[in-house]
């Protein structure tokens, strides 16, 4: 993960569903201490519905397993997003992965991402429309309330 996030940007609100793997959550580990971990919303199809958890081990020595200890608070991953000052009139393009969690939670693309690109204004650059080497297959569009666009581009 690329950096911390500052203290004051914990949240002990429900995370939406869309913010799946892209937030950690605080909980208290076996042996007592304050623990991090990346978090996912796992659905199960019985009486347990969606749970906030994260896994552990590997399915090849046995060792696999899925925890979902009471969250206490969480935050995005990954680095601060510059303010629109900050940006001034620069695209900032990041692998997705490298991105911000709030703006990765909002691809619809469902793992395919390959880019993210914050772009000052609606007007987008012609080298992130979709087809391209941005977004081989599709490229999803998302207006901040700054009126930043945010262009998500995937490969299937």
């Amino acid at each position: 993960m690329q950096g911390l996030k500052a203290w004051k940007e914990w949240s002990d609100q429900e995370p939406g569903p869309h913010m799946t793997g892209d937030i950690e959550g605080e909980y208290v580990a076996e042996n007592g201490r304050v623990a991090v971990k990346l978090i996912y919303l796992f659905h199960y199809g019985d009486e347990r519905g969606s749970i906030w958890g994260f896994s552990s081990g590997a399915w090849k020595d046995g060792t696999y397993a899925v925890q979902h200890p009471k969250f206490h608070r969480w935050r995005f991953v990954g680095p601060e997003v510059p303010t629109k000052i900050a940006q001034g009139c620069a695209v900032v393009v990041w692998q997705f992965g490298d991105a911000p969690g709030e703006l990765r939670c909002l691809s619809p693309h469902g793992g395919d991402e390959d880019w993210l690109a914050l772009c000052p204004t609606s007007n987008t650059p012609s080298w992130a429309e979709s087809g391209g080497p941005f977004g081989c297959s599709d490229v999803s569009e998302h207006t901040l309330e700054d009126g930043r666009m945010v262009l998500i581009g995937a490969h299937a």
